[in-house]
């Protein structure tokens, strides 16, 4: 990959400024590393004199491990890139007593300072002084904000998902994806919509919810294509979750968001292991909102989900001769293995042929006692049907496991090996019904790492540290029938009447579902490097990171072909009534990023850190080259006492490319369909009729034969879509992030942190979409309602097709004419028909209220205002969104210790104060005026102004049963959600995301729970906006209900004997039962009446706008233990 010139350049000027500083240096270093610890101080005799040559030792209690250095002229010394965990560090010297700090433990990114006073041997009566250290509460030093949950923590926390990146939302800062369905209660005979694939999954300081770096052990755990992590491993095997909402560090790039990193336990020299298992059962739980509203029981429900871990060190025993081995202080392993199975089922209930079709064989019916002939349509052939029911096993099953060697080559040399393995198979989307077992589709998700970290020590001031990691993907949504065969659609009219409960009509779906089906898999190879090195007051840091990566993407919809038929008849006759398939429907995707950086920290005066570098990203994938990342903070102890720090920091932020919206990119421009419900009568240049289209399949096609690409037919009349394509804008850029934040933490006594950040984050070149063939109105004319009503427009068969450019119905006149009445007034939808001067015209009314046909005349009307006449909607990518952020986190925290009572408790609790102004929701997000995104600049939907979260653990004593709880409570005000019309293009610019007009006060629209009236001042206030124009109602303009979830955590250790431990565990998922409303990703649509509609259609939508479709959660509990060896 070649470098721009002006990098170089910088890199330059940078060297230059570091060697500068190198040259000046007088003070010592404290490097800070947010992967690794570091140990400094000085070491001083009684009388404050300072001991030079002295010698420090750090040793880390699981495993042994050592690292000596000696202190210099001034007595101090440094050690670093120390794996994180517990130490011991003693200071010795020649005719001194040694002085021993024991249990020091401290998290990734921590700097402690330690010093030490060394007596005279001959004073002391110990050759060795021993005395607890306990890290400091408040890191004077670090620069970065965000926060760390320890292994404990991550135990004992109440995790729903029992995934490990779900606890970052114990977090100040911290909120959902846009349209989340994270939580939501599973409610019967439901298919509510999904979260888009896009959207990511939560946001980290008001950055986007794609744009965050998802590590494990360093080394990238992203999903380039879903903007979410490749692999959730084993909340058991994690040693801590680091969450870096701000990281003011050139060290770490990949992101405009934040930065989450999970720490992998390893093992120790003592061989360790554990049992787990958790159940839940629908039995214990509560029923939803929604079910019980409807009088529905539960559905069924089971989970069970054991594991295991295992550590110690690697041996072999010496009866194996040459092979034998022992590991102790030497190489560890640790293991981990987690089955989460979760067992349902669907209920397939339909109807079947009760004859077979040798060519395309169905299931037999199940029951023969209520067989019936089908009402067919007057051209379909009627067969005999009869019902067909079967319960199918959906169950979710999840293998996850993790494995990791450590091994040190000497006490300067040490190596890590990591495996991460996860298989989940998910049925649990299939809904049954008309779907036959072998159309059964679910997802899968199955991925593979193997990691390797080397770090090597040359000296107590240059420590090199090198990662390597090999990782693939493989995601699907597909059927499990094991042999490709066609997609067969039969409509079946059941005979019995709409009030009988036995009536099974509906679409028989069969053979190979396509629908919605996708497979995926995604290569990547990556490579950091990272040299450290310590000059007196500079602790520098060199280092780069490279990626390669290859996706191969299969949209598998219509691949495998689809015939539909119209009856059971037709389809024992192989008579279809249409016939599609798809080609060229696969996208690959190869990316080379590279990103260097250079970063000094430099202890400027003792209780004063600069933070100073500059990082350069790079992405194959597109030109933008122009993507220089500097980074400045400080750390500032105003009182030198350790006990307060003073932050600041400013930073330029890249994005990584996301795969998925290139694909949808690629796929556009070359995917290529054939569908017999698009072909043309030659002669006529009509539409074919129904049955031309029968013919032509019955003369072309043989059931249940498909189509190749190089077939004659899809050469002939396959088509690219024209109606709509995408394209990339020349200019497209990487999305960047400007970040600054200030902030101060204080000691405040007791064990109680306090800590506040001021926050400030704009994001600058964020993907949008923007149609560049939307038809261009005139100069003259303030919208298109005027230019419609200016003219009529002819609508004269054109050549020898004799098709009609506007309305091409069988009434349609010689001439459209455009008006904004009808002359029913019950029916504004009524197409009129006037004669003038013997010339037909025919009339639309641009007011309707639901016609599709007056929306299509208009735009048709409007098809010579495109700068490609010949083409539909273009839609093309460019870097034009911006989001804006301003937040306050508080937070109050307090380290865990127990009292003489038997009491003892932590907690941390945090308060966000936000505003979050954007103006799309993901990278495809579309402007309501063409491309003006300064107009739809609001209130996002992950702005909840509000929130605030608890977490914590409290000990009670033995008179109360020497119980833990550890609960988790968040609170959050209501997010924005935006209003649209259903999808109708009124403003006649190819896009469906018009919204209405709104007279009213916009404080009024608020969410409503079912059974709360709608305020009648609210519904008159909205209206449709005539075709041609566009709705006044700002984007995001109402606001939603509020968010509260309680859970907790309980159990209690019984100690069994000296080395084993049980622990049982009950765990509350919404303790309260408390229903909390949500539209999850469900649309909020106003939809007009017209003056005819009936009673019950105006109390439908009196009944339903505004109000909440789905609620969280109810009550679930799980049960569980651990068993600790």
């Amino acid at each position: 990959m070649k470098f721009p010139i002006p990098f170089f350049r910088s890199l330059i000027i940078l060297l230059a400024l570091l060697t500068v500083f190198y040259l000046r240096a007088n003070d010592h270093a404290q490097a800070q590393d947010l992967d690794n610890v570091n140990i400094n101080g000085r070491v001083a005799d009684e009388n404050g004199a300072v001991i030079p040559g002295a010698s420090v030792t750090a040793k880390l209690l699981n495993t042994n491990a050592e690292r000596t250095v000696i202190t210099d002229a001034e007595g101090r010394y440094h050690i670093i890139e120390l794996e994180p965990g517990a130490y011991a560090v003693r200071a010795s010297f020649k005719n001194f007593a040694t002085e021993e700090r024991m249990n020091l433990t401290m998290v990734a990114g921590e700097s402690v300072t330690l010093d030490f006073v060394l007596r005279p041997a001959g004073v002391t009566a110990q050759q060795t002084v021993v005395a607890e250290a306990d890290a400091p509460l408040v890191d004077t030093t670090r620069t970065v904000v965000g926060g760390t949950v320890s292994r404990e923590t991550v135990e004992q926390l109440p995790v729903a998902s029992r995934a490990p990146y779900d606890l970052v939302f114990t977090l100040g800062g911290v909120t959902e994806e846009p349209l989340s369905t994270r939580g939501l209660a599973e409610d019967r005979n439901t298919n509510p919509r999904t979260t888009p694939e896009e959207a990511g999954n939560f946001s980290l300081s008001g950055g986007a919810a794609y744009s965050n770096n998802l590590t494990i052990d360093g080394l990238d755990n992203n999903d380039d294509r879903a903007a979410r992590e490749r692999f959730q491993p084993s909340i058991e095997s994690v040693e801590e979750v680091q969450v870096i909402t701000n990281q003011f560090s050139a060290e770490y790039g990949r992101a405009s968001g934040g930065r989450v990193n999970l720490r992998t336990r390893g093992g120790s020299n003592q061989f360790r292991g554990r049992f787990f298992y958790f159940y839940k059962n629908r039995l214990f739980n509560a029923n939803t909102f929604r079910n019980n509203s409807l009088g529905l029981s539960k559905p069924p429900f089971e989970e069970h989900n054991p594991g295991f871990t295992l550590s110690g060190p690697v041996a072999l025993p010496q009866k194996f001769g040459p092979i034998g081995y022992d590991g102790r202080n030497r190489t560890f392993f640790f293991a981990a293995y987690e089955y989460d199975t979760i067992l349902d089922s669907a209920l397939i209930d339909t109807l079947v042929p009760v004859e077979q079709n040798t060519r395309f064989p169905l299931p037999q019916p199940t029951s023969l006692a209520s067989r019936r002939i089908e009402d067919a349509s007057a051209t379909s052939l009627s067969a005999e049907v009869a019902p067909y029911l079967m319960q199918a096993s959906t169950p979710l099953v999840n293998h996850i496991f993790t494995a990791r060697i450590d091994h040190k080559f000497t006490d300067l040399h040490n190596a890590t090996f990591l495996y991460q393995l996860g298989r989940l198979d998910n049925m649990r989307q299939f809904a049954g019904g008309n779907r036959l077992a072998e159309a059964l589709q679910g997802s899968t998700r199955n991925t593979d790492a193997l990691a390797y970290s080397d770090n090597l020590v040359f000296s107590a001031k240059l420590v090199n540290q090198l990662r390597a990691q090999f990782s693939s993907l493989a995601p699907a949504v597909e059927t499990r029938s094991g042999t490709i065969v066609p997609v067969v659609l039969i409509t079946i009219n059941d005979p019995l009447s709409a009030n009988d409960p036995e009536r099974r009509t509906g679409t028989l779906v069969a053979g190979t579902s396509t629908t919605g089906a996708t497979t995926r898999r995604e290569f990547r190879f990556q490579i950091q490097d990272v040299l450290s090195y310590v000059r007196r007051a500079h602790s520098f840091k060199f280092g780069a990171d490279l990626h390669h990566i290859r996706s191969i993407f299969d949209d598998l919809s219509d691949v495998s072909g689809t015939f539909s038929f119209a009856s059971a008849g037709d389809f024992l006759a192989n008579a279809p009534s249409r016939f599609r398939q798809n080609f060229q429907t696969r996208s690959i995707q190869r990316n080379s990023y590279a990103g260097i950086f250079i970063q000094d920290e430099w202890r400027v005066k003792p209780n004063f850190m600069l933070s100073y570098g500059l990082r350069y990203e790079r992405e194959s994938i597109l030109t933008d080259a122009n993507n220089f990342g500097p980074r400045l903070a400080f750390a500032y102890d105003p009182f030198k006492a350790g006990r307060t720090v003073v932050r600041a920091g400013f930073g330029i932020f890249y994005n990584r490319v996301l795969l998925r919206t290139l694909d949808d990119f690629t796929l556009g421009r070359q995917q290529l369909f054939f569908d017999t419900n698009d072909l043309r009568n030659p002669v006529t240049g009509n539409l074919m009729t129904a049955s031309e289209r029968r013919a032509f399949i019955a003369a072309n096609l043989h059931f249940p034969e498909t189509l190749k690409i190089d077939s004659p037919l899809v050469k002939q009349l396959g088509t690219l879509n024209t109606d709509f394509s995408r394209r990339r804008d020349p200019a497209l850029r990487i999305p960047e992030s400007y970040q600054a934040n200030v902030g101060i933490e204080r000691e405040i006594g007791r064990g109680f942190v306090f800590e506040m950040n001021l926050t400030w984050n704009r994001g600058v070149h964020l993907w949008r979409e923007f149609n560049a063939n939307a038809p261009v109105l005139p100069a003259r004319y303030k919208n298109f309602t005027d230019y419609l009503l200016s003219r009529d427009f002819a609508n004269f068969r054109t050549g020898t097709t004799g098709v009609r450019p506007i309305y091409n119905a069988s009434t349609a006149g010689e001439l459209v004419r455009f008006a904004l009445t009808s002359p029913d007034i019950a029916n504004p939808n009524v197409i009129d028909r006037v004669v003038e001067a013997g010339v037909p015209i025919t009339v639309f009314n641009l007011n309707s209220v639901n016609s599709t046909t007056a929306l299509d005349a208009a735009l048709a009307a409007l098809n010579n205002l495109r700068p490609d006449p010949t083409r539909g909607e273009v839609e093309q990518l460019a870097s034009i969104g911006n989001s804006f952020y301003r937040g306050m986190t508080l937070e109050l925290r307090r380290v865990f210790r127990q009292s003489g009572s038997g009491f003892g408790f932590s907690f941390r609790a945090a308060y966000t104060l936000s505003s979050l102004i954007d103006d799309g929701i993901v990278n495809t997000s579309d402007a309501l005026v063409v491309a003006d995104f300064r107009r739809e600049r609001a209130r996002s939907l992950l702005d909840r102004r509000h929130r605030f979260v608890f977490s914590g653990t409290l000990d009670v004593p033995k008179l109360m049963g020497r119980l833990r709880f550890s609960p988790i409570l968040r609170w959050a005000s209501g997010a924005p959600f935006n209003i649209s019309i259903g999808g109708a293009d009124r403003n006649l610019d190819d896009v469906s995301n018009d919204r209405p007009n709104f007279t009213g006060d916009t404080h009024l629209l608020r969410a409503r729970p079912p059974g709360v009236p709608l305020d009648a001042r609210v519904l008159a206030a909205f209206s449709l906006p005539t075709i041609g124009q566009t709705g006044n109602l700002p984007r995001n303009a109402a606001i939603g209900p509020n968010l509260f979830t309680f859970d907790l955590n309980i159990t209690r250790e019984f100690r069994l004997g000296e080395h084993f431990r049980l622990r049982p565990v009950v765990e509350i998922d919404n303790v309260l039962n408390h229903t909390v409303f949500s539209f999850g990703s469900e649309f909020v649509d106003f939809n007009a009446l017209s003056p005819a509609a009936t009673l019950a259609q105006r109390q439908a939508l009196l009944d339903s706008f505004l109000v909440t479709t789905r609620t969280l959660r109810p009550r679930i509990f799980r049960f569980g233990v651990r068993f600790d060896f």
